[in-house]
């Protein structure tokens, strides 16, 4: 599973965050956290209306989670995409509408990205020591294991019903994995479900998916910290406001495994079924919609640096891009980005 290191910057130095700067007692403050899709998730929210309380929604964030694990993880054997995994060729499945509808659109970024994201390579992560119950081979996996890994892979096999919502393969080798897109899409059900309760100023944050709606307690817009791609060190290389925006970041930095001096990145490429080997060391994305942010961030690893950064300036996508070396990184952003960490400090 992917790893966003993005991290919220506010002052509440108990609950055991980044500090930047403290203001006098004010506003009423909540800190809702615990453990959700293999990571942990923290809700933050400032100043809660009149009838909304803490017990209850607490509870309602937990159930939605509990939800969405039921239809989208796959560390549950008895999930909807574990069921569709484990289910033969040329059957319909059926499934949640939220899993249905989270495939569709995640064919069509990867048909929007020319195949960078793909969410059909759960066979080739597993054969690199990625994903639940993998580990790390012991030596660079064969040619011909990489290419069977392969054959499994590929959307054009892949149907999506939503009425009533199924799915469907020509395969049954083909098995989905929506880690690049799921941690994102669980942000934004949150964020929907906090604002239906009439709330305005808050903090989501799910395996460092993030969304900040409104102002923190400081009375700005949330301040979270982009981290520098060094393995073992939580240095921050920026500092990003957030105010109606979620953020996401991908990097090869964290989820990687060494081999004879070789750093293997969990990061896929969908044409090799090998993991990339370009400069890019991490990409973030600011985006309205966090699930959107998360998956782009991921396809957008994938691409060669200048490819990337060509797609990211001609769909005007606000991202940040961090290449280079350790010691010599080079940090390019798009106009899109700067707009919007301009207007929001």
């Amino acid at each position: 599973m992917r790893l966003h290191l993005a991290r919220q910057l506010f002052c509440l130095a108990a609950a055991g965050l980044l500090v930047a700067g403290c203001a006098e007692p004010g506003p009423e403050v909540w800190r809702l956290t615990g453990p959700a899709q293999g990571t942990t998730y923290t809700v933050t929210v400032v100043d809660p209306p009149d009838g909304v309380f803490r017990d209850q929604l607490d509870e309602a964030i937990r159930q939605r989670l509990s939800d969405i694990d039921a239809a989208l993880s796959t560390w549950q054997d008895d999930s909807d995409i574990s069921r569709f995994n484990h289910a033969g060729a040329d059957q319909w499945v059926d499934v949640s509408a939220m899993l249905a509808r989270l495939v569709q659109r995640s064919l069509s970024l990867g048909e929007t990205t020319d195949g960078s994201f793909d969410i059909t390579l759960k066979p080739v992560l597993a054969l690199w020591g990625f994903g639940p119950g993998a580990v790390p081979p012991e030596n660079v996996p064969e040619v011909a294991a990489i290419d069977q890994a392969m054959s499994a892979t590929g959307v054009s096999g892949l149907e999506v019903r939503l009425t009533p919502p199924g799915l469907r393969k020509s395969a049954a080798e083909t098995q989905l994995e929506l880690s690049g897109i799921a941690q994102g899409y669980s942000v934004d059900t949150l964020r929907d479900l906090l604002t239906d309760r009439g709330l305005e100023r808050f903090l989501v944050e799910l395996g460092g998916e993030l969304y900040g709606q409104g102002h923190n307690p400081d009375g700005r817009a949330w301040q979270v910290g982009v981290e520098a791609p060094v393995a073992g060190r939580r240095d921050i290389s920026q500092v990003v406001p957030l105010d109606g925006q979620g953020i996401s970041t991908s990097g090869d930095y964290r989820d990687f495994f060494e081999l004879d001096g070789q750093r293997f990145s969990h990061t896929i490429d969908p044409d090799t079924g090998r993991p990339v080997t370009h400069d890019l060391r991490s990409v973030t994305v600011l985006h309205d919609s966090t699930e959107m942010a998360d998956g782009l961030a991921t396809a957008l690893l994938v691409m060669e640096p200048e490819t990337g950064m060509a797609f990211a300036r001609e769909h005007e996508l606000a991202v940040l891009f961090i290449r280079g070396e350790e010691d010599a990184y080079t940090l390019v952003t798009t106009k899109a980005f700067d707009r919007l960490t301009e207007v929001k400090q």
